[in-house]
């Protein structure tokens, strides 16, 4: 669903994602932030279309994405930090509980620069997770971002994910694309 910004951040996204759309039109895409070989940080590391691999072990669940080689990991069973208290990063920090089987995390200290979809947001975003496996072997990730200085209502979405049978993470560098932007 697009996201319920507020009105006055609400024209200048709708303007940018026109904007993008026409210069795509063109056959002249406007340089995001990939081309500057930047990760896509939270959220955006989760909707990667590249393989991910998930392991947890005492204390942590790490979650690696091939593009990037970008590392998330979320400590387990701690209490939260205050968002002034968390050094803003391309993931934040990000903490999860087990509530039977599903992972439950929240996440805090996400840089402002550091956008998903070209939506804004404030150092007091926080992106909280609901990650179970379904049916059929469908890991579900839902993520409901809250930023009320940005947005009219929480925005959630839901990423899905299938298991793929002996796949193994690539190295992915990103050395190339800054020559270009």
């Amino acid at each position: 669903p697009p996201p319920p910004l507020k009105p006055q951040y609400l024209k200048p996204w709708q303007a940018k994602t026109q904007a993008a759309r026409e210069a795509s039109a063109k056959g002249q895409p406007i340089a995001e932030r990939v081309v500057l070989c930047l990760p896509d940080g939270m959220p955006g590391m989760m909707a990667g279309p590249f393989p991910m691999e998930i392991l947890q072990s005492k204390g942590q669940v790490t979650i690696i994405q091939e593009a990037y080689t970008q590392v998330r990991r979320v400590l387990l069973d701690r209490p939260q930090k205050a968002v002034d208290d968390v050094e803003p990063g391309f993931y934040g920090h990000s903490v999860g509980r087990w509530e039977g089987s599903t992972l439950v995390v929240d996440t805090v200290g996400v840089r402002e620069n550091v956008t998903y979809q070209n939506v804004p947001h404030t150092g007091q975003m926080r992106i909280r997770e609901r990650i179970s496996l379904g049916a059929n072997g469908i890991l579900r990730d839902e993520i409901t971002i809250e930023d009320p200085a940005i947005f009219e209502k929480p925005w959630t979405f839901t990423f899905a994910y299938r298991r793929i049978p002996d796949s193994q993470l690539l190295e992915y560098i990103c050395e190339d694309n800054r020559e270009f932007a």
